[in-house]
């Protein structure tokens, strides 16, 4: 897509940020840009004319991370350099190795057959619907429940056609690795272009690095996914001020999941805001707010109407996560007031701990941007859930907020960059409303930041990996999967396609990929399955004498046949003979 301005005469940017160079690199690397506009000042200021290298990331309007009150001169405008057609394919490059990585790790983990949860089952379930034109009813989350009436996901749909010619779980896999590494290509891409190479290079590999996205590689599979590359392809579009690819690139997080739906408005109006009411801080504040406003009307009728239509009870599932946030436990507004600030102080050092770990791995230069605030709405939903396994840093509840994060610390070297290029060409430091000293220190750390924080960025990512699942690379039995493994391989070929089978989260995933499976932990069994395949170190015998037992003490009044016994690992798989 074409960009948003005209190509004009002005001064070149090239990697380095040096005017008056020939650019190297990509054609991104060269842009023309508008000529200098002055924005509305404060009474009794004069008005400074932006460079057009300023211009690139911070378009009128957008004021950088230090304003000056003083006059500065237009740079001379040199004719455009010639462009050289050659991409970079470094961004590309640092996303294959992403990727390779995350399907290495997330593979690895299905073959040793430690699903974390049964979320894998159930998304290959509905994706295996959707392969042959279906709706997509999950009997693992519930028989005949349409999984439409759990979450607002109709992205997935997109996953069909790959699944019909490779109907496995390993592709949900893949799929899910790729989604997360395309987001280094924009965060790589932009960094290189308005701060320069060797910074683009540390960003995309610290991001490729980062524990949130490992994290969210490494748990099964969430639709979430999809919002990663979506997510970072327009918040870098806002950075260069490609408006038009900013909010197409946003549209797609409304089909993704009813809590991403609210970034939609915001990132819309974020856009409105920058272009239609420039030097208007009053009304930009409001067509925030408005933003907001129509987000979270968007996200009540997700859970309110649309998801509760697809429910069988007609209800949405969630309320009760959200505690005293359930409309049928809530009494009014006051209460609210009240037991909502205490929900969040619960397990409050988990939390702290949480947000920490979030901007640790930008070297906290996301707080230089206000982009930083996206991530804000991910960070409330997680800490004010009554159920302590959203607060940590585990599972893939931090993916979102870690590529908020990444790209707001691109927004804040790109703001810095300005900054110290706006002082460069006055001679003497920009002035602050803080006193001297403290203005003089922020300033030496935001050049350290400038200098350094990419590859603090890169050192951070690098250090966490020994903490986090990237680590598991490194051991023998990530490779060799042992004997219980091989056992629940061997009871997976004992249940035929196209039958219903009940199993434990162990087998969940290859089965639902080709048979009609349920989850054994699930109360709501209609209908007595064909096969009972399970792994009883991870299902239990709930106090009965024997598997055959326990099989019995499920489905009274039926009988079931043991077909696969592997008692040292304790898998079994039972046939129904009535």
């Amino acid at each position: 897509m074409p960009g948003e301005s005209k190509a004009l005469d002005a001064e070149p940017i090239i990697a380095n940020g040096e005017p008056g160079q020939t650019p190297l690199g990509p054609p991104s690397l060269a842009v023309r840009l508008p000529e200098p506009r002055h924005e509305l000042l404060a009474p009794g200021t004069q008005p400074v004319a932006q460079p057009a290298a300023t211009l690139a990331a911070n378009p009128p309007g957008e004021s950088a991370t230090e304003p000056t009150t003083d006059p500065a001169p237009a740079p001379e405008t040199t004719p455009a350099p010639q462009r050289n057609e050659t991409p970079n394919p470094a961004p590309w490059l640092i996303a294959s190795g992403a990727f390779f990585l995350y399907a290495l790790l997330s593979v690895l983990r299905y073959e040793r057959r430690e699903s974390m949860s049964w979320d894998l089952g159930i998304f290959t379930q509905a994706v295996r619907a959707y392969a042959h034109f279906q709706a997509p009813m999950v009997n693992i989350r519930g028989q005949n429940l349409n999984l439409l009436g759990d979450h607002w996901h109709p992205i997935l749909m997109l996953l069909g056609p790959v699944f019909r010619v490779f109907p496995s779980p390993i592709t949900l896999l893949v799929a899910q690795s790729f989604l997360l590494a395309l987001a280094a290509v924009p965060l790589t891409r932009t960094a290189m272009d308005l701060v320069g190479p060797r910074q683009g290079y540390a960003v995309g590999v610290a991001y490729g690095l980062s524990w949130g996205v490992v994290q969210a590689a490494n748990f099964d599979f969430h639709e979430v996914a999809f919002a990663v590359p979506a997510l970072a392809f327009s918040l870098c579009a806002y950075i260069r001020g490609e408006y038009r690819k900013t909010v197409l690139w946003a549209l797609p997080l409304l089909f993704v999941k009813e809590d991403l739906a609210l970034l939609t408005p915001v990132i819309i109006a974020m856009v409105v805001a920058r272009t239609r009411f420039r030097g208007h801080p009053g009304r930009r504040g409001a067509v925030l707010g408005l933003g907001v406003a129509v987000g979270a009307l968007l996200l009540s009728l997700l859970v309110k109407v649309v998801i509760p239509h697809f429910n069988p009870d007609g209800v949405y599932l969630y309320w009760k996560d959200g505690g005293c946030l359930d409309p049928d436990q809530h009494a009014g507004v006051g209460r609210l007031l009240t037991c909502v600030p205490k929900q969040l102080l619960d397990g409050v050092g988990v939390k702290e701990r949480t947000l920490l770990m979030t901007l640790l791995p930008v070297a906290f230069i996301a707080l230089r941007s206000p982009l930083v605030l996206l991530a804000v709405p991910a960070l409330l939903a997680r800490f004010v859930n009554v159920e302590p396994s959203y607060w940590g840093t585990d599972f893939h509840y931090s993916v979102i907020p870690t590529v908020v994060v990444f790209a707001a610390a691109v927004h804040g070297l790109v703001l810095m960059k300005q900054s110290r290029e706006a002082a460069d060409r006055r001679g003497k430091p920009l002035p602050s409303l803080l006193p001297a000293r403290p203005a003089a220190g922020l300033r030496s750390l935001g050049d350290a930041q400038l200098k350094h924080g990419a590859v603090a960025m890169l050192a951070v990512g690098a250090a966490l990996t020994q903490s986090f699942p990237l680590q598991d690379l490194w051991h023998h039995e990530t490779w060799f999967p042992n004997a219980h493994v091989a056992a629940i391989k061997r009871a997976e070929a004992g249940v035929p396609s196209g039958v219903t089978v009940e199993t434990t989260v162990t087998m969940l995933p290859a089965l639902a990929a080709r048979t009609e499976a349920l989850w054994i932990g699930n109360p709501n069994v209609l209908e007595p399955p064909e096969y009972e395949a399970f792994d009883i170190d991870r299902g239990g015998w709930n106090g009965q004498a024997s598997a055959l037992a326990f099989v019995r003490a499920r489905h009274p009044g039926y009988d079931y046949e043991q077909v696969f016994a592997d008692t040292a690992e304790n898998v079994y798989v039972f046939k129904r003979t009535d």
